[in-house]
């Protein structure tokens, strides 16, 4: 073998080694994203939790599902004005998409491992594949940046609704003064 052959096998070789990384890397963005929207979908009630185990088929991607859903937070974004509209004012509605509950998270975990126990028994996170646990880190974050994405709009949200409220009880004030003025004048 000469020495440029030997070159093109290290390159094809360097090659196919960079194409699997970049294949893994999209497998494991996908899986991430399918991790995120499918929890979602359960939070906003397009699913059940039966559905979304189900969504998920082999072995590792329902341990990767399990610690995920174990890591995230019950009800991240408290309600903090009413919902529904009131006398004159506009309610805000609150975020469903990560409102997951303890009782919701719990009854998925044991649903889980109802099905496969053998799989969570003794589960860390250090047992999951590298392509699942770079998925799994991903998805906690992307999980948590868009929590902290809606919270801050929902918050903003209640902040221009609290702005009506004052708005108005300011125009009802300018009338009843006027209104007063008006009959203090006859």
């Amino acid at each position: 073998m000469s020495d440029t052959d030997g070159a093109k096998n290290a390159n094809q070789t360097e090659e196919s080694i960079d194409v699997e990384e970049e294949l893994n890397s999209r497998n494991s963005s996908e899986f991430a994203f399918k991790l995120v929207n499918s929890v979602k979908s359960m939070n906003m009630g397009e699913i059940s939790y039966h559905e979304l185990a189900n969504i998920f088929i082999s072995a590792e991607e329902l341990k990767c599902l399990y610690l995920f859903v174990k890591a995230l937070p019950y009800s991240p974004i408290t309600a903090i004005y009413p919902e529904t509209p009131f006398l004159f004012f506009k309610g805000v509605p609150m975020p469903r998409a990560f409102d997951m509950s303890e009782e919701t998270a719990i009854s998925l975990e044991n649903f889980m491992k109802g099905q496969n126990s053998s799989y969570y028994d003794g589960l860390r996170l250090h047992d999951l594949d590298q392509g699942y646990l770079d998925a799994y880190e991903s998805a906690l974050r992307i999980y948590n940046d868009l929590i902290e994405k809606t919270r801050n709009s929902y918050h903003e949200n209640v902040k221009l609704a609290k702005n009506q409220i004052f708005e108005i009880s300011a125009v009802l004030v300018c009338v009843f003064v006027i209104f007063l003025t008006l009959l203090g004048i006859s």
